[in-house]
């Protein structure tokens, strides 16, 4: 067993395995780690580009809205990106105000619109949305530093964003824009998730929004304007966009969008798939003579998000140490009394891994922890009292 794994990860599941107590299936944050991972994420940006356009990173609050998390990314400077009323709260609880928050999605303003002085940027999804939405500005019922649309991709199924292929909805678009106040900031949002769609389609998809947003900008006339990129990405795809084409990025908005002043990144899981570990305990080993199957606590219940995503799994070798499991024939089963409860395939089992040993499951800080719901634990979410509703 190897484990090219960095050693503030070695440090923190080294800490967690040798605390042999507690309830499992239980989701632990890799406290140094993931302190490490926001921390070189905010010092890239000042070293990497000039003050102008200013860059922020958004950190997606339904990704993970863990509180230690949030802190993180309020200490490390970073804005929020909420798409509920109840994110928002969230947000403000940890010390995040609505103006370093971006409103995203088709239900913002659900449950109840709370009442703020301004947003940093809200991003309509739809253009019934940016009717509503355009005359509240003009109004003042609703104060933003950046008004403006979330573009559906042109070559790319999506259900999100406004399409402007139609042009009496680019035309319509063009005129909500035209007739906000004098100064007032407009925006524009691209997210399309990199892990599904893949680096490549992602990168000719966001130069595709930069092209569109210079035609709108063209017939908007010159407004302060923000630009936020979106991308779901992969951890190490996330640390290889802002070493090249974040600066491809940046450099193609100062040369195309001169009324940019600011760049929104939202990395969504990104930052938080490894900040956290699912610590499970082997109820049983099955060996044969074709392979290893083995039994843990843990199950699709708590790594809903297991298919999507490598998760790398280590425990206590022979010798004590940590050790990550390499490929190999053998699988891990959840619980669960249900076939698709596999929780890894083509793994290799160490030899030494016996009935009540922890095992630990990596990369589970997304939305394997957001996502999770209780099963097969002997009770439901309680429904609410007649006459209640």
């Amino acid at each position: 067993m190897t484990h090219p794994l960095p050693a503030r990860v070695l440090k923190d599941v080294g800490r967690i395995l040798r605390a042999d107590s507690g309830d499992t299936p239980r989701r632990f944050l890799l406290t140094s780690y993931a302190a490490s991972l926001f921390r070189e994420a905010a010092e890239f940006l000042p070293a990497r580009s000039s003050s102008f356009p200013h860059v922020v990173i958004a950190y997606s609050i339904k990704t993970n809205p863990l509180p230690e998390l949030l802190d993180l990314a309020r200490d490390t400077g970073m804005w929020a990106e909420a798409i509920t009323q109840y994110e928002v709260a969230h947000a403000i609880t940890h010390g995040i105000t609505p103006e370093h928050t971006v409103l995203n999605g088709p239900g913002k303003w659900w449950p109840d619109r709370i009442k703020v002085a301004a947003y940093g940027a809200i991003f309509c999804d739809s253009l019934q949305e940016l009717r509503r939405l355009s005359k509240l500005v003009v109004s003042r019922k609703l104060e933003t530093h950046c008004l403006g649309i979330r573009l559906r991709p042109a070559t790319v199924n999506s259900r999100f964003g406004i399409d402007l292929s139609d042009p009496r909805v680019f035309t319509e678009v063009v005129r909500a824009l035209r007739q906000l106040p004098r100064g007032q900031g407009v925006g524009f949002h691209f997210h399309m998730a990199s892990s599904m769609v893949g680096v490549k389609t992602w990168r000719y998809l966001a130069e595709n929004f930069i092209t569109a947003v210079q035609v709108l900008t063209g017939h908007i006339g010159p407004r302060p304007a923000t630009i936020s990129f979106g991308g779901g990405w992969h951890p190490d795809d996330w640390a290889a966009f802002l070493r090249k084409d974040f600066l491809n990025l940046l450099g193609a908005c100062r040369r195309h969008l001169p009324t940019v002043q600011r760049i929104i990144l939202e990395p969504g899981k990104a930052l938080s798939q490894r900040s956290m570990c699912l610590l499970t305990r082997v109820l049983e080993v099955r060996r044969s003579r074709w392979r290893t199957e083995m039994v843990v606590d843990g199950s699709i219940a708590e790594l809903p998000d297991v298919r999507s995503h490598p998760h790398r799994i280590v425990s206590r070798t022979s010798a004590g140490k940590v050790g990550l499991w390499g490929p190999g024939n053998d699988r891990i089963l959840g619980r669960l009394c249900m076939e698709f409860d596999i929780l890894a395939d083509a793994i290799r089992i160490p030899r030494h891994i016996r009935d009540g040993d922890l095992v630990a499951f990596l990369d589970a800080g997304a939305y394997d922890a957001s996502m999770a719901y209780h099963f097969s634990r002997g009770f439901v979410a309680s429904l609410p009292a007649p006459g209640s509703l």
